[in-house]
């Protein structure tokens, strides 16, 4: 079985337990306000580097 290594959170940057979900973290940790900013962010990000090329 190939090694998964640990997940870190695109928010707080917190490296997450191997047995933990990013999904779940994200959920139980973070507001839906700030999961929204950072999907935001990221998606804004995408699009002007999509425009630059």
């Amino acid at each position: 079985m190939p090694f998964q290594p640990p997940v870190e959170c695109p928010i707080c940057r917190e490296t997450l337990a191997l047995d933990r979900t990013l999904e779940e973290h994200l959920v139980g940790s973070h507001t839906p306000l700030e999961v929204a900013r950072q999907f935001a962010a990221v998606h804004e990000s995408n699009r002007l580097r999509r425009l630059s090329e």
